[in-house]
């Protein structure tokens, strides 16, 4: 009669099967972890561009037009007065800095500051031509603010961040929400 049991081939076929089983799956494990190290890394960079461009949309749709704070603005940067600052109180007034700043490895940053303090600088993800650009009412686009032209407003109709060069260039527009000229009140008294 024949003994129950695996024999010597039958048990190193086994082993065999069980190793190459477990080398696949440490394999498939290695691939699913640099996959999700990726995947966070992207996602981490999509979040960060998302907060970038609500924040720029949010500081400019609050700009407001100050007797005395004029908005100064060129292609590398703008400062001016808004009531939507990032760290400070909504609704009270802030002077903001938006800067372009050129990366030593061809690259841009953009720096926002508050109140003359730099708060956060976050390198941007495309590369090419990037630069700042204001509208006026009539939708022409100028390198500076405020324009050469001899207009009399203190704000541009709409700021925008100008992306050129890059695949998939764009830009991202923003419009000053508020009045573009200081308040004059009827009852305020008259400084000589």
């Amino acid at each position: 009669m024949r003994a129950r049991g695996f024999t010597l081939m039958e048990t190193l076929v086994m082993l065999v099967l069980v190793s190459v089983t477990v080398a696949l799956m440490f394999q498939m494990l290695g691939s699913y972890r640099i996959a999700r190290e990726r995947f966070i890394a992207q996602s981490g960079a999509i979040d960060r561009q998302a907060l970038f461009e609500a924040w720029f949309a949010d500081s400019v749709h609050g700009l407001r037009a100050i007797d005395g704070s004029p908005m100064q603005g060129t292609a590398t940067g703008f400062e001016a007065v808004t009531l939507n600052p990032l760290f400070g109180s909504p609704g009270a007034p802030a002077r903001v800095q938006w800067t372009l700043v050129a990366l030593p490895d061809g690259g841009r940053s953009v720096r926002y500051s508050e109140d003359g303090v730099e708060r956060w600088t976050l390198p941007l993800a495309w590369v090419g031509e990037t630069r700042f650009a204001f509208l006026d009412e009539a939708g022409e686009r100028h390198d500076t603010w405020p324009p050469a032209t001899g207009l009399r407003v203190d704000l541009p109709a709409a700021v925008a961040l100008v992306r050129e060069g890059a695949p998939g260039a764009r830009a991202q527009v923003a419009a000053v929400h508020g009045p573009r000229t200081p308040r004059i009140d009827p009852f305020e008294m008259e400084i000589e």
